[in-house]
């Protein structure tokens, strides 16, 4: 027996050796298959499903399956990428990766239901690699999704989760607060762009943004002293400058300002008034050829004859200014497209106008 035994290993060995050989060959193909599909999945999807098809073939495991799904995905065969995935997810529930591109998928045929569902899983379940950015990506990604499907209050939920799971890092700070804002949640947004602040002082981008929203809100005081503050870093833009511009001139115009005094008001109301009327002028010719504002305009000339609008008269008489500033607002609401963009003066009435309507005739 041990003659017979000596007599037959070798023969094992070499079917072992062969059968190694041949195992190691399936896996070398299946691996080089994958990175054909890999380099092709950007530019030829469709060409990357039949690598990855291939590399199946060879090996079928769930990395490959995985990369299949995705190419057939990005090849506009979202039932066929489906398939992969759901035969992934019933083996692996909890896989993140494969929910997140269910996810996608639902999402793409208008599955609100399902793809929230889908990214909800993904967010709670486990990711192959970097779990933490992973999971971040995943919930700002479902937030996009919410607020273009007109879901604003869910978006804004998921961004509430998703501020309390961020790092002290200014940019994803500011990141955030530009979703939130996007969604309507302003004063969160400016709490995010305040903490980013309150991390790095000479962060431009948040005092830009920071200011933006305090205009937007009418808060010109805080507004100017974040753009001026961004422009002193030498960041602000175009736009953010004549925001500034605008913050400024309502803060030198506005004649409703708390704690000012007669004098003061009366000649803010005359320059309000001033700057109103300029641009009546200035606009006159088109307005006039232009038969949907004739009544309008013919009104307000006629009250500017009647009316007596000099300082002097605004201190004595203190109901005048708001006769004085009700026709600068009407004249500030007459259509601006007929005569061309507004000067900053005109901005800044329109704000002023906008926070003080007051009566108009």
């Amino acid at each position: 027996m041990g003659i017979v035994v000596a007599a037959r290993v070798p023969g094992f060995a070499r079917t072992q050796f062969i059968v190694n050989r041949y195992r190691d060959e399936r896996q070398r193909l299946a691996l080089e298959w994958n990175r054909r599909g890999l380099d092709a999945l950007k530019s030829s999807p469709q060409a990357a499903v039949a690598d990855f098809q291939t590399s199946l073939s060879y090996r079928d495991d769930d990395g490959s399956r995985f990369l299949l799904a995705r190419a057939l995905a990005a090849a506009n065969r979202p039932s066929e990428a489906a398939a992969q995935l759901q035969t992934l997810a019933a083996a692996g529930p909890g896989n993140a990766d494969v929910n997140l591109e269910l996810a996608r998928i639902a999402a793409g045929r208008g599955d609100i239901e399902a793809a929230i569902r889908d990214y909800h899983a993904a967010i709670d379940g486990v990711w192959m690699s970097t779990p933490l950015a992973s999971r971040r990506n995943a919930r700002v990604e479902l937030s996009r999704f919410l607020m273009n499907e007109g879901r604003e209050e869910q978006a804004q939920a998921e961004l509430i989760a998703l501020v309390a799971d961020l790092p002290p890092d200014p940019a994803q700070l500011i990141d955030a607060g530009r979703l939130l804002a996007e969604s309507g949640a302003t004063a969160r947004a400016l709490a995010l762009y305040r903490r980013a602040l309150s991390i790095d002082p000479s962060n431009a981008a948040a005092s830009r943004l920071a200011g933006e929203l305090e205009f937007r809100a009418g808060d010109m005081r805080s507004a100017r002293a974040d753009l001026r503050h961004a422009m002193t870093l030498g960041a602000l833009d175009d736009g953010g400058r004549q925001l500034l511009d605008v913050s400024e001139r309502v803060l030198a115009l506005d004649p409703f300002v708390d704690r000012l005094s007669l004098g003061a008001r009366a000649r803010r109301a005359k320059r309000v008034l001033d700057a109103a009327v300029a641009r009546l002028e200035r606009c006159r010719a088109a307005w006039e050829a232009d038969g949907r504002v004739t009544a309008k305009l013919a009104d307000i000339e006629m009250r500017l004859t009647a009316g007596r609008f000099a300082v002097q008269t605004f201190e004595r008489r203190p109901d005048s200014i708001d006769e004085a500033m009700a026709i600068a607002f009407d004249i500030e609401k007459l259509p601006s497209g007929a005569c061309g963009a507004g000067t900053t003066d005109d901005r800044a009435l329109a704000v002023i106008g906008a926070q003080h309507p007051g009566p108009s005739q």
